[in-house]
């Protein structure tokens, strides 16, 4: 199960290293011009997944899957269909969070010798993976909004914590199935789970902050 949870993990949350999205609700409903150029539609800087789906000459749009043309109209549906992406972003987060919190309950138990509750934690631990990677599929996988700011503000730094949550994810991950091996001490698996939440939830404050 372990080796299922550190896969799991390092092909859904790779996507993590490229999430660089402006979710400020703001601009997720912008008012559009009507008689505005294609090319003013959508932001200047896109992610590559968000330049490849939802460009001028994206996939999405070859498939059918958007308005081939891009109109005012339409850019206005893709901003209403990124805001549910982003209330399911919030939704999934929040259940990854939980997870998180859930571990952080059930670990110590069972580095004191309660064998019993190993399913349990490798079942939790493969639910907190799956929420985290839809998270991030989320942000990498929506429309663009139609501004994506310059500046340092909370959406920034939310981006540079999910960095850091990514690469702590990742590392607990691997931490977990070398200490259940007796590979490595477990304290260095603890150490990196706690700096994982820690920059998670802050992440999540981050979004509520405005500066």
């Amino acid at each position: 199960m372990s080796k299922k949870i550190l896969l799991i993990t390092l092909l859904i949350s790779l996507s993590y290293y490229t999430i660089a999205q402006d979710i400020s609700l703001d601009e997720l409903m912008g008012d559009l011009e009507s008689e505005a150029k294609p090319a003013e539609l959508l932001p200047d800087r896109m992610l590559f997944s968000q330049r490849i789906l939802w460009g001028e000459n994206g996939l999405y749009r070859k498939v059918g899957f958007a308005p081939k043309d891009l109109t005012a109209e339409s850019r206005d549906k893709e901003l209403r269909a990124r805001k549910i992406m982003f209330n399911v972003h919030q939704t999934t987060g929040l259940l990854a969070a939980g997870g998180m919190i859930a571990q952080a309950i059930i670990g110590p138990k069972l580095y004191k010798g309660d064998f019993g509750i190993r399913n349990l934690h490798e079942g939790v631990a493969l639910g907190t993976n799956i929420a985290y990677g839809t998270t991030a599929l989320l942000a990498l996988t929506s429309p663009p909004p139609m501004v994506n700011r310059k500046k340092f503000d909370n959406i920034k730094l939310h981006k540079i914590l999910s960095i850091v949550h990514f690469s702590g994810m990742v590392t607990t991950n691997i931490l977990a199935h070398k200490a259940g091996n007796g590979q490595v001490d477990k304290r260095w698996h603890r150490a990196a789970a706690i700096t994982t939440f820690g920059a998670y939830a802050a992440a999540i404050a981050s979004i509520k902050l405005e500066f």
